[in-house]
Order: C-alpha cells, then structure tokens, then sequence
C-alpha cells in the first residue's frame, strides 16, 4: 500500500492535546469499531456490492466490456454527478484526452460544439436511473447535433450508453436509435461508482493493478489496528471526536498537488451526499494551493478553528531542475519544487503554532505508481464515509433531499 495517513499531530500533544486519553475519542472510537464490524460483515458476505465492485473479478469483467468497444482518440461523457465524477478525477489525474458535458449549461455545450467535431469523439452517455432529465436533455442536444453532421449509423457506433437494465427513458432511446447499452450495476449508487462501468469503460487500466490497490485499503479496514494510521476506523473516530469537542464545520482537503483537483470534488459528492443528512453535517471543501495562500489561508488561519484539513504535499518528481540566474529574487535560491515544498512547510508550522486539525496523506511514488495512488485514495475514503454513517447512524446510500428537488423541478 503506498498510501500513507499521518494523524501525529492528534496524539502527540502539538495541537494541545492528546486524543487518545479523552472519554470522547474514546466513546467514538468504540462506536466507529462497531460501525467496522457491520461494514466488515458486508464485505466477507459479499453483501456489499460497492465494495464487490473493487475486485478483480469485477474489474476484469468491465476489461471484457471495455475492450469490445473501439474507442475514437477523444471522448465525451455526458452524466451528471456521480456518472461522470469519478471519470473526470481519473481523466485529470492521469492527463488522459476526456471531455465532459456534467453540468446543465446550453451555452457550454453550444460553443463546444462550435469549437469541435463531434463526430470524431467516442460519446459516452451515463446515468444509472436513465431518467436524469440534465443528462437527457444534454443527449438530446447532442443527438439533435450529430443528426446535422453526421449520419444515424456513425452516430450508433460512437455512442454508447450506461444505465441500469430497467424501463427507463434513456434505455428506451438506445434501444430506439441502435445504440450499444452497457448494464450500470443497479446496487450502486453515482458516489461510489468509480470502480464500476461508469468510469472504468472509458479507462484502459490494469484491472490487477486497481483491485490490489483496493484490497490493499480493505486489508487495513478488517485488521483494525488501533495505532495504525491507515485505519479508517480511527480516522472516522478522530473526524467524529473533532466534530463534538472542537465543533468542526468544514473538512477541506488542500491540495500541492494540482492534478487532484477532479478527484477533490469527487470527494464533494461522496461525502455530502453520503452524510449531510442533519443539523451537524459537516461541508466539505477544496482548496488549491500554493494559489490559496493569497486568497483563503487569511481566512483558515485567521478566521474559525471549525476547520478539518486533509493536507494533500507537493510530489517529490523533478519536473525542472533548477531557476535560472534572471534577478528575481529569493525564489532563485531553490529549486522549482523545493519552492513548493517550502510553502508547504510553512503551511504546517504555520497550522502547528496556530493549533488548527489536520491530517497529512501522503501516496508514494507518483510517476511510477500513479494508477495504484489514485484508486487506494478512492477507496479509502469510500470505506471511511460508509464507517462515519454507519457510526452516526446515517444512511450513507440514500440522498432523500436531492430526490426531493427533482421532483420539484417540474412542479415548480
């Protein structure tokens, strides 16, 4: 496992405290060991079938699927949330050649279509339910397109549709127009698809290489070793122990490390939907940096401790061996990324001083193991919010509020 989780500063005193000798770490750690059994349960039952999905049986069967279809050298996917989240962090991460239509917006669709030719993109159109009115409406001023430039068979072999094996409109369309349909596993829900058809049809990737990397994840879930860092059990039991005695509001994860920016608003999803059920929901949030240093960090130094940072450090690759000798200052004393390393240093003496929460989540080697970094990031945080609903007894599946909306959307 090359993920590393660094909660020092929690037990070692520096934040003036020690979480450990509290009655509150403590409680909440019982409850979220309780919360592991049940998710633990789950997984040697097979009843689990977000965390199926991490197999390699499952993994190699979407290769099957995948390798059937002869992609174009660019994509489009149409989905909106979790039918496209997940395959934007990993498009970003990996730097592959993937658009996206995941946002309701006629006048970005209508100058993309401007500026490309759409005929020349594999299209992908997604969503589990089939009946996702952005995402129809985005296909439906897609196709309306395609018909102008192109012809109805090329539109069939360039677009591929992923939805549930159910009644439901966008299936019924495919069917209509010959398009080749994809089953989207009906046990799991957008936020925790990104092991499934949703995004790993888009991705030639190892399916070894993905599943070990969650099993990796997963072997730290059920050994439960209380001093271990990399244990999800005891992140959710701080995360909940910071919630009660520190009122935390916020869990921002702050990034060195630009290319996670998409997997950074995956976690959006998956933590507010999965969690933001009450009155005590905690928000999650992205910040950028260094570039947040001249903008938010006023505020996250200077302003509410009601703050959780997931402290994402700058790479160790060489990307430019040096600054040349051009007179601008003190940045010609260091190398280009020991620059950024120093203003990450100098974030965590500045939050150690300031005594503000964080954790540190370091991931290895990133060129040669960029594959097996992003998905054990994946999956950790997808088996740390099952154990924080579990734990507060919240239904992490379900998102009764956004179901609530749509419905309103067309009795407005």
């Amino acid at each position: 496992m090359n993920l590393s989780i660094d909660l020092s500063c929690f037990f070692d005193g520096s934040l003036g405290y020690d979480l450990k000798s509290t009655e509150d770490y403590k409680k909440n750690l019982e409850i979220c060991n309780l919360a592991s059994e049940k998710l633990i349960l789950e997984i040697k039952n097979k009843n689990n079938e977000i965390v199926n999905s991490f197999s390699w049986d499952y993994q190699n069967h979407t290769k099957i699927e995948r390798d059937k279809i002869i992609k174009k050298k660019n994509q489009l996917v149409i989905g909106i949330g979790g039918s496209s989240a997940g395959a934007k962090a990993i498009s970003m991460y990996l730097g592959n050649n993937v658009f996206f239509f995941d946002n309701y917006d006629p006048l970005y669709i209508s100058k993309f279509f401007q500026n490309s030719n759409v005929k020349n993109f594999t299209i992908y159109v997604i969503s589990k339910s089939g009946n996702t009115f952005e995402t129809l409406a985005m296909l439906n001023l897609t196709y309306q397109h395609l018909l102008k430039i192109s012809n109805k068979a090329d539109i069939a072999k360039n677009m591929i549709v992923i939805t549930e094996d159910s009644e439901n409109l966008l299936s019924n369309f495919a069917k209509k127009k010959g398009l080749k349909i994809v089953t989207h596993n009906k046990k799991i829900g957008g936020r925790y698809s990104v092991f499934s058809e949703t995004a790993m049809m888009l991705f030639d990737l190892d399916a070894k290489k993905i599943s070990d990397s969650a099993e990796s994840v997963i072997s730290k879930l059920i050994e439960n070793k209380q001093d271990d860092h990399c244990n999800p059990v005891i992140n959710a039991a701080v995360i909940l122990t910071l919630k009660s005695t520190n009122s935390i509001n916020f869990n921002i994860n702050l990034l060195y490390d630009y290319s996670l920016k998409n997997y950074s608003y995956w976690f959006h999803q998956l933590f507010a939907e999965s969690l933001g059920k009450n009155e005590g929901a905690i928000t999650p949030m992205t910040s950028i940096c260094p570039k947040d240093h001249h903008s938010m960090m006023q505020l996250f130094v200077g302003g509410p401790k009601d703050k959780l940072f997931n402290i994402y450090p700058p790479s160790n690759d060489i990307h430019f061996d040096n600054f040349s000798s051009f007179n601008l200052g003190d940045i010609e004393k260091k190398t280009p990324g020991n620059l950024l390393k120093s203003q990450y240093l100098g974030l965590l003496k500045t939050f150690k001083n300031q005594k503000i929460p964080y954790r540190i989540f370091n991931y290895g080697n990133r060129q040669n193991h960029k594959i097996e970094n992003l998905f054990e990031l994946f999956s950790y945080n997808i088996l740390e919010t099952i154990i924080l609903g579990y734990a507060q007894n919240i239904n992490p599946y379900d998102q009764p509020a956004v179901e609530q909306i749509k419905t309103n959307t067309f009795t407005a």
